[in-house]
This record gives structure tokens, sequence and C-alpha cells, in this order.
């Protein structure tokens, strides 16, 4: 499937709608309803735990809806001190979900393995994939979408869900850092389907983790952009989820203010 920028940029607003909603209520666990884009509606909320130990927090959503229906799970990335310190435990684990699935970066499986799911706004938890599976409708496709450390946990999910159950989830990601390891990536490979790994070349963050012995490698397909073509450039700006976004589909896109030469 050849690259469709408009198609990839139509799953950023998933992405900053779970971004919206931890900013907008940072102690809400599971929202009872949320602002989606248009025509698409709440089925579960996603929560995770970082490494401080601390109570669950709120990291994304699955939702349905649009003509011709489509399921969307979508993950914000790093918004915390505490995350911040999980995206930089990068020893290699084995990662086990997968069969032959090699190593990944500690930090990232971590948090992939206290996900939990809910009903929106409702109590009881379902850990881990199974509950997030049991809310999929099989016929129905499937994407999952994410920035930065989502983007890199939405990776994990794809592999996850490909290798262990009867679902082919597309995969877009913005500004993933690295995942695992070369066997990591071609197992990846080998499981994924429709599979874009979209990055802005003056990003640091898809660069990382920065290893000297090379045990990771980036999985496929990248997409590559220059953000400075038409942004100035500050981390914040080239990592932005809305630069990333702009770049993909200027004409939609509102870029930052703060990030115009």
């Amino acid at each position: 499937m050849p690259m469709d920028t408009a198609v990839a940029a139509g799953w950023g607003p998933f992405v900053q709608a779970a971004y919206d909603q931890f900013f907008a209520a940072p102690g809400v666990v599971n929202p009872a309803s949320m602002s989606l884009p248009a025509g698409y509606s709440l089925v579960r909320t996603i929560q995770m735990d970082d490494l401080s130990g601390s109570t669950p927090v709120f990291f994304g959503f699955l939702a349905a809806g649009g003509t011709p229906t489509v399921q969307v799970i979508a993950l914000r990335g790093t918004a915390t001190p505490a995350e911040w310190v999980d995206d930089l435990h990068w020893a290699p684990v084995p990662f086990a979900q997968v069969s032959g699935g090699g190593r990944v970066a500690e930090g990232f499986l971590d948090l992939y393995d206290t996900m939990s799911t809910m009903r929106p706004g409702e109590s009881g938890v379902a850990a881990g994939t199974r509950g997030l599976v049991s809310a999929i409708d099989p016929a129905v496709p499937l994407v999952v979408t994410g920035h930065s450390l989502g983007g890199a946990l939405s990776t994990l999910l794809v592999a996850d869900l490909a290798a262990n159950d009867a679902l082919k989830p597309q995969a877009w990601t913005f500004a993933s850092p690295k995942v695992g390891d070369a066997n990591f990536a071609a197992r990846y490979g080998e499981l994924s389907t429709v599979s874009w790994r979209i990055y802005n070349i003056v990003d640091p963050v898809p660069y990382f983790p920065l290893d000297p012995l090379d045990n990771y490698q980036h999985v496929n397909t990248g997409y590559a952009f220059d953000s400075l073509t038409y942004a100035r450039w500050s981390l914040g700006c080239a990592h932005s989820l809305n630069t990333y976004l702009y770049g993909l589909s200027p004409g939609t896109v509102t870029l930052d203010m703060a990030c115009r030469k």
C-alpha cells in the first residue's frame, strides 16, 4: 500500500484527542465521554501505570465510527516526568508476548505490561490486551495510531494483536522512537500488514534509543519529511504532533503560531 499523506494526517486528530483529554483532566482515569473526531463514538478507555508506582493514568482509547466503519486505537505520548523516566529505560528485554519477538526497550515494555481498559465512565478493569480485544469487532478494520511514546506502544500493540488474535491492525505512528532489536523488527515485519512509521528527519526522538552496540532497529515502513522547509527549528516544534500533521497535509492543518518561520 503506497503512502497516502492525507490518510496519515487523518489519524492524527485521534491522537490529539487522547492528549487533549489527559491535559484537560489528568486525574480522570476513565472519562465517560470525550471529544472525538466527528462521527466516532468512544468504545473503551485505555490506562497504564508509570514506573513511579502511581495509580493508572489515561493513555488513550478505542473508538469506532466513520463511513465505512473503522475502529481506531489512539495512544498519546509522554506527558509526565515519570513517563520521561520510563522512556529512558533502554535495556533490551525479551518481548515474550510474541513468539520469536526479539527484545525491546525495557521502559516501553514495562508500561505496555500495565495496560488496562475500561468501559467509559464505569468501574471494572480488564487487564492487558485481552481486555481490549474483547471490545474489538474482528469484522471491522482496525487502525492503531500514536505519537512519540504512543508510537512505540502502538508498535508493541500491533505486533501483539497480529500474533495472538484474528486481527490485522493497520499501524500509523508519528515520531516513534526505535522499539526493539533487529529480531523484533523482522518479526514485526512478518506480522504487520499496513504499517507506516512517519518521522521528521530533524526530530531527535525517532533516533532514540541511542545504543553504541546498535541493538535497536526501526520497524518498517518509514516515511520521512523535513519540517525545516516550513517551520522554525526547536525541539518542541520538530517533535510536535501538529508539525507532523501540517507536513503531511498543509491544506487542512494550521501550523502552530510558535513554530511558523
